[in-house]
C-alpha cells in the first residue's frame, strides 16, 4: 500500500509522485496506461522517459477539507496492451494533513450567572468553553480576558487552560451589583472568538441596621 500525505489547503492541480512502474515487455504488450478508482477528488497522470519506466502522479482535482474527510482509499491499476490484458494493482492511502483553518467557537455568545455577594474568595463562578475542529496543536484553545477594567481584573481571574472564572477578591453588592466581562478564545497560531460574561451579584443580609437619631424641634 502506498501512503500519500497532503495538506488540506493544497491547491487544485497539485501533483504528488507515486512509485515508478516498469514493464519489461515492449511494443503493444508493454505498459499502456493507468486507471484510478476510489474518489473523484483525484486523477492520475503519467510522466515517462521513452520506453523506460513510467512515473504515475496523483493529481488533486478539487479542494480538501480534513474536517469533512480525513482519509481517502484509492486503487491504482496499471494496464498493458497485451491480449489478454494484464494488470497490476496498488492501493493508495491518502491522508489529509490538518492546517489551522478553523477558529475556535464559544458554545454560546453570552454567559450569565448570579452569585451571592458573600461568595468566598477563590470560588469558581462559571466556566466558558470553546471548541475547535482542527486537530493537534491547531485545536488547542486558551482563554483570556479582553476589554475589562483594572478593577474587574482584580476581582475575577480566568484559568487560561480551562476557561474557569473564579473570584480573586471579595464581592460587595453595595459597591457593585453587576459585572460585564469580555472573554476571548484563541488557538495556535492565533485564530480567535469572543464572548461576554454577565455576572449579577445578589444581596445578602450583611449590614446591621443603622439607627439615625434626629433632634426634635
Amino acid at each position: 500500500e502506498l501512503e500519500v500525505k497532503i495538506l488540506e489547503n493544497a491547491a487544485p492541480s497539485s501533483r504528488f509522485p507515486l512509485t515508478e512502474v516498469y514493464d519489461p515487455d515492449v511494443g503493444i504488450n508493454s505498459l499502456q496506461g493507468f486507471k484510478l478508482s476510489g474518489n473523484s477528488h483525484f486523477s492520475v497522470d503519467v510522466q515517462s522517459e521513452g520506453h523506460g519506466p513510467k512515473y504515475p502522479e496523483l493529481v488533486l482535482e478539487g479542494t480538501l477539507d480534513r474536517e469533512g474527510e480525513a482519509v481517502y482509499h484509492l486503487v491504482l491499476t496499471a494496464l498493458d496492451g497485451g491480449d489478454p490484458v494484464r494488470s497490476s494493482v496498488a492501493r493508495i492511502l491518502v491522508t489529509v494533513v490538518d492546517v489551522n483553518d478553523n477558529a475556535p467557537v464559544f458554545t454560546q455568545p453570552v454567559y450569565r450567572v448570579s452569585v451571592p455577594e458573600n461568595l468566598p474568595v477563590g470560588t469558581p463562578v462559571l466556566a466558558v468553553n470553546a471548541t475547535d475542529q482542527d486537530e493537534g496543536v491547531h485545536g488547542e484553545v486558551t482563554y483570556y480576558f479582553v476589554k475589562i477594567t483594572e478593577k474587574i481584573s482584580q476581582i475575577f481571574c480566568l484559568n487560561v487552560l480551562t476557561g474557569e472564572i473564579s473570584t480573586s477578591a471579595n464581592l460587595d453588592y453595595e459597591e457593585s451589583r453587576f459585572y460585564e466581562l469580555g472573554v476571548e478564545a484563541r488557538d495556535q497560531p492565533g485564530l480567535r472568538d469572543r464572548a461576554k460574561v454577565l455576572i449579577t451579584i445578589l444581596d445578602v443580609n450583611d449590614n446591621v441596621p443603622e439607627v439615625v437619631v434626629t433632634s426634635g424641634s
